[in-house]
């Protein structure tokens, strides 16, 4: 989806503990995409209503070694019944953070990150 853009800035509480969240899975890679939590920044929205972000990494950072594309490490998201409503992807683009994507399994599109305590992470093998 092509981002909305708008001035360059911090990440938000939300944005940083769901990154987090996400990264708190072991896989290669992921100790130099840690220390990049605290260098990015949001550069662009996936829609005027959307909690997904474009991210940009300040420079200097330590490039993870792993492919372009989703990361292994996905966050299943459940409502206070436990039932399964979207997916936290993270994106990453020449060993830096790039994108972090909430998708939907409901009928009405999120308009804000989930709380941390409703993501269950799972790394693909």
């Amino acid at each position: 989806m092509a981002a909305v853009e708008h001035p360059s800035r911090n990440l938000h509480v939300a944005e940083s503990d769901v990154l987090n969240k996400l990264l708190s899975a072991q896989f290669p890679g992921v100790d130099q995409l840690r220390q990049q939590v605290h260098q990015t920044r949001v550069v662009g929205r996936w829609g005027s209503d959307s909690p997904s972000v474009e991210l940009k990494v300040v420079e200097p950072f330590p490039r993870a070694e792993v492919p372009n594309g989703v990361l292994p490490a996905t966050g299943a998201v459940k409502d206070s019944s436990g039932e399964l409503v979207g997916e936290l992807l993270l994106w990453v683009s020449d060993g830096s953070l790039s994108a972090l994507e909430y998708s939907w399994y409901t009928d009405e599109a999120p308009v804000k990150l989930p709380d941390p305590h409703d993501v269950t992470v799972a790394v693909e093998q």
